[in-house]
């Protein structure tokens, strides 16, 4: 019931009516401290999200990610600083909201498909926009009503925090407010001197990644023009622009563990296509170490097409090469060549899963495959009698 009735108050809050002749934007964080009673209340609403996604633990508590964010926007928007709060998202579907009191989250899914600052930094300045122009008191219908709201949030069987994340997703702000974020948001990142061709990039991997897994129509951009579109209109705005800062090293250093526990989380879903996508082109591998190839030998395991065992295999055999103390590679290779048959190989290297994770969850299930092998095939555990 508790939940129903927070779901109620955003919808209505959200569902302003439309006062767009009225709302100028903002031009600094000091014109923000004195609001009328409707901006005010939204204000509020937005206030009490920010409190119930902390207390449901979805927001990083990573201090070195959380400062790098908010450079990046303090960057973009230098006049509002103070008034802005980037948060990181513990969460792998690609989002990105703003919410009307400058709060501005980005789930981790979404930086881990980006390969630079500039790219992190397109994101960032749009949903910045979305705040200085007041587009939620602008907005005409935020959302449905309260009732038929509840009811699609009750059947995706999403929590609360997933409800605030498919509140801005789905019933986000209207084309024209979302083309305006675009434009004002690239004059930000020239003005912040960042690369503005890689703002195409952005849409681009965006798209790519969302064709990778055959969705539709993902929830970030249900509100939005269409990606391809996108694509076309930033490419019409950086035509003439001049080079300006990319800052990848900095952003795969910053990244670099967020990525990693991206690729574990998305194998853990079994989205093994996004990772297919990310780690099959050469010049993104290169920005992940070496365990990375587990991921990858797990992706195409699952994918299970014609020729993915042996680039499983290959994939597997370089982590142990490369990495042999990451216990999961013995683990997978291991399992690969029992369903093969080659008992010898196998044994050898579930053994030696166990003395690299002694405390391995799965050990009794390990220990399982290696009684079975003993059993039926003593002969094939001897090196001395096999061939």
């Amino acid at each position: 019931m508790k939940r129903l009735l927070i779901l109620s108050s955003l919808a209505c809050a959200l569902a302003v009516p439309a006062h767009a002749g009225d709302v100028s934007p903002w031009t600094s964080a000091a014109e923000t401290r004195e609001l009328a009673a409707e901006e005010k209340s939204l204000w509020q609403e937005a206030d009490e999200f920010d409190q119930a996604l902390a207390r449901a633990g979805k927001v990083s508590t990573d201090p070195a990610l959380t400062a790098y964010l908010q450079g990046i926007m303090d960057r973009l928007y230098p006049e509002f600083k103070g008034r802005f709060t980037v948060r990181l998202l513990n969460a792998q579907h690609i989002n990105a909201f703003a919410l009307p009191n400058g709060s501005v989250y980005v789930n981790a899914g979404l930086v881990a498909r980006f390969e630079n600052e500039a790219q992190l930094a397109t994101v960032l300045a749009h949903e910045g926009a979305h705040f200085t122009h007041r587009h939620a008191l602008q907005q005409a219908e935020r959302a449905k009503n309260a009732a038929a709201f509840a009811l699609v949030v009750g059947m995706l069987g999403v929590p609360v925090v997933g409800d605030i994340v498919a509140l801005s997703s789905m019933f986000g702000y209207s084309r024209e407010h979302e083309r305006q974020a675009d434009e004002i948001g690239y004059q930000r990142l020239l003005a912040a001197g960042y690369a503005p061709r890689e703002s195409i990039r952005t849409f681009e991997h965006l798209q790519a990644d969302i064709k990778a897994a055959d969705i539709k129509e993902p929830f970030f951009f249900a509100s939005h023009p269409r990606l391809q579109e996108r694509i076309d209109s930033f490419s019409e705005l950086v035509k003439d622009a001049n080079s300006g800062e990319v800052a990848r090293e900095r952003f795969v250093e910053t990244t670099a563990q967020l990525r990693l526990a991206s690729l574990e989380a998305d194998l853990a879903a079994y989205r093994y296509r996004q990772i297919i996508l990310v780690l099959s082109d050469p010049a993104r591998r290169r920005e992940y170490p070496p365990k990375a190839s587990y991921y990858l030998g797990e992706a195409y395991r699952l994918r299970n097409e014609t020729g993915d065992a042996a680039s499983a295999e290959r994939e597997f055999n370089n982590v142990i090469e490369t990495a042999p103390q990451f216990a999961p590679a013995h683990r997978a290779l291991g399992l690969l060549y029992y369903k093969r048959g080659d008992s010898v190989r196998a044994a050898s290297l579930l053994r030696q899963y166990l003395a690299l994770a002694p405390g391995a969850a799965d050990r009794a299930y390990v220990e399982y495959y290696l009684t079975l092998m003993e059993t039926h095939n003593p002969a094939d555990n001897d090196p001395h009698t096999s061939q």
